[in-house]
Order: structure tokens, then C-alpha cells, then sequence
């Protein structure tokens, strides 16, 4: 019946590191907790295109549970031309709990 292959969290963590290979560990599992697409990836490329000062664990923090990595990335854009990068990541990104 050929359905498609699920994206699940460990494809999100493979992914990451061939985005950056620097990355550790604990900052890739919170990019790509729960993740079921490949938005949080795109999501993390493209904002370190977009900010190239932009440090991994606000990326972490904006891209993570991305549904929409385009537009969240213009949101981040948009908002951080007058706030600064917290506000727009807090504005921008998705809600997580924190535990």
C-alpha cells in the first residue's frame, strides 16, 4: 500500500548533525523532542542563514516544535528588527514546557 516513511524524532536528530556537526547531543534531542517533521531542521538552517550571530540554544529555543520553519524564520526576521533576540525568539518560537 506503499505509505509514506514517518519522520520520527531520530531522523530529526540524524539530521541536525549533518546541518551542524558541532552540535552536542542534549541541544539536538532539544531541537528534535516530539518532532514528527523536518520543520525544526529547516527551521535551525535557515535562521543561522538569517542571523549569522544568532548562538545555537536561542536557535534551539525558536526552532524547536516548528510546524512552519519559513515562517517562522520571517517572524523571527520581522520581529527582531525591533526587539531583541529573546523577545523575538519568545514571540516567534512555539511554547515549550519547561521541566
Amino acid at each position: 500500500a506503499g505509505s509514506a516513511l514517518a519522520y520520527d524524532p531520530m531522523d530529526c536528530v540524524n539530521d541536525i548533525a549533518k546541518v551542524d556537526k558541532d552540535i552536542n547531543v542534549g541541544l539536538a534531542t532539544r531541537l528534535c523532542s516530539g518532532t514528527w517533521t523536518k520543520e525544526p531542521v529547516i527551521c535551525y538552517a535557515a535562521v543561522s542563514v538569517a542571523d549569522k550571530d544568532i548562538n545555537r540554544k536561542i536557535a534551539i529555543d525558536l526552532c524547536a516544535g516548528s510546524v512552519n520553519a519559513e515562517k517562522t524564520v520571517a517572524c523571527y526576521s520581522e520581529a527582531g528588527q525591533r526587539f531583541n533576540r529573546g523577545i523575538a525568539t519568545t514571540l516567534c518560537g512555539v511554547k515549550k514546557q519547561e521541566n
